[in-house]
């Protein structure tokens, strides 16, 4: 097994952190997740399975979370100085915050909510570990996690007195 682009998910979470406080942005826990999460899928996917952090994550009803990140950022952001990355795993990071960098936590957990890997994953009132080896054997698996900005879901899913129910547009009887 190859090593990882970087030596901790710790330096990962601190770039989001240092590039959302460039964009004026304060970054919540709750949006970090998805992107590390999503920053260690695009990984694997771009370079051939390669890993990005040294990390596993842990599947339950939010999503996807690094264990440790949680951890730390229990009692807020802990001092640390800033990691030097190489321009490619710079210029990598930064196509994600590119790209998801402005996106909401709920657009975020829904991309995520969205994959094949998480459907399999999640199983009610559980936490699931999911390693490296296990996102990328689903990698091929799961297109929708990487369908362009383009591409909608037609299918709506709203909730009734009774629970979810998918949602059509109304079309009359024919008589």
């Amino acid at each position: 097994m190859k090593a990882s682009a970087v030596d901790s998910a710790i330096d990962v979470a601190y770039w989001f952190f240092d590039r959302a406080e460039a964009d004026k942005q304060l970054l919540e826990e709750e949006k970090l997740q998805p992107l590390l999460y999503l920053s260690q899928v695009y990984y694997a996917r771009t370079y051939n399975g390669a890993t990005l952090m040294p990390s596993l994550f842990i599947c339950d009803e939010n999503g996807f979370y690094e264990p440790n990140i949680k951890k730390i950022l229990t009692l807020g952001r802990p001092f640390m100085p800033r990691a030097k990355f190489d321009k490619t795993v710079n210029n990598f990071l930064e196509e994600i915050w590119d790209k998801y960098g402005t996106s909401s936590i709920s657009l975020l957990e829904k991309t995520v909510k969205d994959s094949l890997l998480y459907r399999n994953k999640y199983k009610k009132n559980t936490k699931t570990l999911v390693e490296n080896k296990t996102i990328v054997e689903f990698l091929n698996k799961d297109s929708r996690i990487f369908e362009s900005e383009g591409e909608k879901n037609t299918t709506k899913v709203l909730l009734s007195q009774n629970g979810p129910v998918v949602v059509s547009r109304w079309q009359p009887r024919k008589i």
